[in-house]
């Protein structure tokens, strides 16, 4: 029997945003305008500027107004982030916006706001304790902003060649089955619009676990017991083939007569987060790209630990892509934003 085509889920890229904020941004505005570049979309250089708590103490002792400090802190960030942009994109026709207000928020009101297709941002990857107290930016975005963002690592290439698309074919345990399978091609459509270059490879990985064969082993008596939880194995692992296989047919068959990078189905056993980050060593992946876990038509999303742990295990640039129907939990509000 032959898989029907699977339509394109999303549109051509139109409009890159990268987010700058300090010097080392620059290896993500070269990520973030070359892929651009490549997809024929407007590249937009987004920086935020924070209004301290003390902002009228400040203006106070500095005889001037709140205003007009924050005016002045606008037009500073605004005059370094157009040094960097001339620096490392001196070719580069790429608008460039300031924004007031909470980052993430500033962030995510942008996209709603001008229907940006991918966010491009410097990774902050966090450690220790403070790291489960306080979200950082990152972890704020994988949440809540509806489009894809990618967490960018300054020694990765801005053109990757091999890329991780991470999938969930695990449909049995899915909430919405159908959100599932839409966001684990998007997931895979998002994966081959990154990848880039001769012999460019999308490796499309499944960790899967037999989460019941403890209870073979506890509940089958004598030598019976090893069969029975064996069998249970094989049946576990051959359900989730056919189901990564029924995933990737489709899109092998549609990509034979597109140039592009080449997908290869990975079936691998294990936690997801241990499995993705091994292979990313061991596939010398630059980006891996991974869907969110969430539930449609709510004002939020619920992401799994998964993807964050990921951030801050691996040793490359992540991407996360939210499922179809998302919404995202922050309002739109016109706030005055200062343009170029």
């Amino acid at each position: 029997m032959t898989n029907p085509p699977v339509p394109t889920e999303l549109r051509p890229f139109r409009n890159v945003v990268a987010i700058w904020d300090r010097k080392a941004d620059a290896a993500t505005l070269r990520a973030a305008a070359d892929l651009a570049d490549r997809h024929g979309a407007h590249l937009t250089v987004l920086s935020c500027v924070e209004p301290p708590n003390d902002l009228h103490i400040l203006a106070r002792v500095m005889a001037t107004t709140p205003d007009d400090l924050l005016a002045r802190l606008v037009a500073d960030r605004h005059d370094q982030m157009a040094d960097a942009v001339a620096s490392v994109l001196p070719r580069s026709d790429a608008n460039l916006v300031v924004a007031r207000g909470k980052p993430f928020i500033e962030i995510v009101q942008h996209t709603l706001r001008e229907d940006v297709d991918v966010v491009v941002k410097t990774a902050e990857p966090l450690s220790g304790v403070a790291g489960f107290l306080f979200a950082s930016t990152d972890h704020h975005l994988m949440r809540k902003c509806p489009c894809p963002v990618w967490l960018h690592l300054a020694a990765d290439s801005p053109a990757p060649r091999t890329v991780i698309a991470a999938v969930d074919v695990d449909e049995w345990d899915a909430a919405e089955p159908e959100t599932l399978g839409v966001l684990n091609r998007r997931v895979i459509e998002i994966a081959r619009r990154l990848a880039s270059g001769p012999g460019a490879l999308v490796h499309v990985l499944h960790a899967w676990e037999a989460m019941g064969e403890g209870l073979v082993w506890t509940f089958s008596s004598g030598a019976d017991a090893s069969l029975a939880a064996q069998r249970y194995v094989d049946e576990v692992e051959d359900a989730r083939r056919a189901a990564l296989n029924d995933l990737v047919a489709p899109l092998l068959e549609r990509s034979r007569d597109v140039e592009g990078p080449k997908l290869e189905p990975r079936l691998i056993r294990g936690a997801p987060r241990a499995v993705i980050a091994d292979q990313a060593g061991f596939l010398g992946a630059e980006v891996i790209v991974m869907g969110t876990v969430a539930r449609t038509g709510l004002h939020g999303v619920i992401i799994g630990n998964t993807a964050e742990d990921i951030l801050n295990n691996v040793q490359c640039s992540v991407v996360t892509v939210k499922p179809d129907g998302f919404v995202s939990p922050i309002a739109l509000e016109l706030d005055d934003v200062t343009q170029a």
